[in-house]
């Protein structure tokens, strides 16, 4: 082989060498952006799966906060509910205009009472039950009027606590409190003393000493129902 046809050889094979070295140039490229694409749809992807666990983090937040919201709203509610619960009236024994024993909660009907507690003794309590008497005439169907004779207290009687209901013309009903038991039970030191019952027998207001008929309407208001 001259040296004509060395140098030819070497030519072509210095050709195939770059149209190899070129060919996979490309290839390296190529592959180069694939890896590159690759990354990049993971990065997005990655991204995504983030700002999704962001949302979901947010959203369990905000439900978890709403709820925790809810509990303080119920618990918000049910204090103030129980701040608005009256003390149920406590029992009494006492006897009719008849002689017949009875109590408190045998006598209560399911609607506003009132529970007065008098002697015949008393000057304001006498001063007082005229107006007792008219607002009972009034309002008998939709009140009831528990008129407790504190037998016992200030020297009064039963014959003197029905001497003056007779003499008066009073038709509320009287009961006597014989062994001092409602006088007891409900602290009562000054008379005339009332109390203002709603129609599930708590006790809502009352008071101590004379009332006039507008201050019992006026304590009436706020149990009757709209």
């Amino acid at each position: 082989m001259n040296a004509k046809q060395k140098w030819i050889l070497g030519a072509v094979a210095l050709v195939l060498l770059l149209v190899i070295a070129g060919f996979g140039y490309q290839e390296l490229q190529k592959e180069a952006e694939r890896q590159a694409k690759s990354q990049t749809e993971e990065q997005v992807q990655t991204e995504e799966q983030t700002k999704e666990q962001a949302q979901t983090e947010e959203q369990t937040g905000t439900e978890k906060l709403s709820e925790e919201t809810r509990e303080k709203e119920t618990a918000s509610q049910e204090e103030e509910k129980e701040s608005t619960e009256y003390t149920e009236a406590p029992d009494f024994t006492v006897w009719d205009q008849d002689g017949k024993q009875t109590s408190l909660k045998e006598i209560l009907e399911g609607k506003p009472a009132v529970i007065n507690f008098w002697t015949s003794k008393c000057p304001p309590c006498k001063e007082e039950m005229p107006d007792f008497e008219e607002v009972y005439q009034e309002m008998k169907d939709q009140v009831q009027f528990i008129m407790v004779d504190s037998v016992g207290c200030m020297g009064e009687t039963e014959e003197s606590g029905r001497a003056y209901v007779e003499e008066q013309g009073f038709t509320f009903p009287v009961y006597y409190d014989l062994e001092m038991d409602a006088v007891i039970n409900y602290g009562i030191q000054v008379f005339p003393t009332t109390y203002i019952l709603n129609g599930e027998g708590r006790l809502v207001t009352g008071g101590r000493g004379m009332i006039s008929k507008d201050t019992l309407q006026e304590l009436l208001e706020q149990v009757m129902e709209p």
